[in-house]
């Protein structure tokens, strides 16, 4: 009984903190994004209360990964699952995506190009930036039940599924900062480089001839 109830526990935290949404593979241009973005209801959408100390440490953290990954991103980029502090503070050229709206309404609110979307069902065209970075994106936890136990496991194949939007989106490179991708990358065939100790992150060409 305490299993059972720990388990719908569980599943309703993480309901909160992941809801369901409708999957789609429509790829939309981004002018035709950024305007959708714009029409948004987000006087329905509450603020959120900022805490600059966090942003800060955010964007000093971002500085030190870019350089310990030797990657230069001159040119366009998205930032994946981007939160409230973006890549965008330090590069003009650049997009932020997050499925929260109240996050997103934040960055809007900083002159931040945003779109809301998930990352299971980005709807952004194909090689459509020259980079795709993500700091820490949020993992899924498996909750697994045996001999009495539970037992908690990253959602590897939600993993393999932000990879896969990176590598689709992206024209050069991709920048993961994640332990738990870092520690268990797929695409070994397609790792730049990759950081297991101080600096988790796995930097991947966007295809074989990437240049």
């Amino acid at each position: 009984m305490l299993t059972t109830k720990l388990e719908r526990l569980l599943r309703k935290t993480w309901s909160r903190i992941s809801p369901p949404r409708e999957k789609t593979e429509e790829r939309i241009p981004l002018p035709e994004l950024l305007a959708q973005m714009d029409a948004y209801d987000w006087d329905s959408v509450k603020d959120m209360p900022v805490n600059e100390d966090e942003r800060r440490e955010r964007l000093r953290r971002f500085n030190e990964v870019i350089s310990a990954s030797g990657v230069e991103l001159n040119g366009s980029l998205l930032d994946l699952a981007s939160g409230t502090t973006s890549l965008a503070c330090l590069y003009s050229d650049a997009v932020a995506v997050d499925n929260d709206p109240q996050k997103v309404k934040m960055l809007r609110r900083d002159g931040i190009k945003a779109v809301i979307a998930d990352i299971e069902s980005l709807p952004f065209e194909e090689k459509n930036f020259d980079y795709v970075v993500s700091f820490s994106p949020p993992q899924k936890p498996i909750i697994l039940h045996s001999n009495g136990y539970y037992h908690f496991v990253i959602d590897q194949e939600r993993n393999r599924k932000l990879v896969d939007a990176a590598l689709r989106i992206a024209r050069k490179r991709a920048l993961i900062a994640s332990y738990a991708i870092a520690t268990e990358p797929p695409y070994k065939h397609l790792i730049e480089r990759r950081e297991t100790s101080g600096y988790y992150y796995v930097l991947y060409r966007a295809s074989n001839d990437s240049a």
